[in-house]
């Protein structure tokens, strides 16, 4: 199958602009409609669309948050990481901002006439993980959810975990101990942890048991909180990676309650 893709510009939470990549079968099926998939990046901010899912059928939406990617064009955090951009007011925290972003992201979704809109779903990896887990629990237009490897899980853990980018939250609180209470607390309102109990829809995650950079004891007891269906498939061997045999399992996952 062939397929379009298209520059878009979004208008957003605290009248932020950000971007994003289109990407439409050229075949619609029978009704028109196509199932889609919201895809974001990691915490580079990067993101490469996902060609083999507009071959398989599905209109993707590749979009960046704000400060990430093609976004950084109309945007960029004047100092410090997302991680701990405003880290002390959860009003102005960076993924108050992020989270937002991927919920327009299924608004837009939600108003094309090619797209299905009883047939949306997320599938992305260690930051993009956290944030399809984040969208799961805050959207309940989301029909499916892949989140690989997430990032953004279980702060009350990560704060202290050596790697990057995690390592930026640890080494800033050590810089600021005085500040780690009331940046603990805004953590909470954005930790996956204590969002995934609003998960409605069926949710695929693994994990690598020796990815370094999204610990498993930071992903395990968020997926435990997931209460509706879910599978998690545990890599013994696999790094802060991608997995072929997990993208088997998730184009699998996406057929099953999407269709295409």
């Amino acid at each position: 199958r062939e397929f379009k893709t298209y520059r878009v510009g979004l208008d957003s939470f605290q009248d932020r602009r950000i971007r994003a990549w289109y990407s439409v079968p050229n075949d619609p099926p029978p009704n028109g409609q196509f199932p889609a998939i919201l895809a974001v990046p990691g915490y580079g901010g990067d993101k490469a669309i996902p060609t083999h899912l507009v071959l398989n059928g599905f209109i993707v939406l590749t979009l960046y948050p704000r400060g990430q990617g093609e976004s950084l064009n109309e945007w960029q955090l004047e100092s410090r990481t997302k991680l701990t951009y405003h880290l002390e007011n959860k009003d102005e925290f960076y993924y108050r901002g992020a989270y937002m972003d991927c919920i327009r992201g299924l608004d837009f979704l939600s108003s094309r006439t090619e797209v299905n809109p009883q047939r949306l779903g997320m599938w992305s990896r260690s930051q993009g993980g956290g944030l399809t887990l984040a969208t799961a629990s805050l959207d309940s237009r989301l029909k499916v959810a892949v989140a690989e490897e997430p990032f953004l899980c279980n702060y009350p853990v990560s704060v202290d975990v050596t790697s990057s980018p995690y390592c930026e939250l640890r080494d800033y609180l050590a810089q600021h101990p005085e500040l780690r209470s009331q940046s603990l607390e805004t953590l909470s309102y954005f930790d996956c942890l204590n969002l995934v109990d609003r998960v409605r829809c069926p949710t695929l995650v693994d994990i690598g048991m020796k990815d370094e950079t999204c610990p498993s004891e930071t992903i395990m007891p968020v997926f435990d909180r997931i209460p509706g269906p879910k599978a998690l498939h545990v890599y013994p061997e696999l790094t802060h990676s991608p997995s072929t045999d997990f993208n088997s399992h998730a184009m699998n996952w996406l057929f099953r309650y999407l269709g295409a």
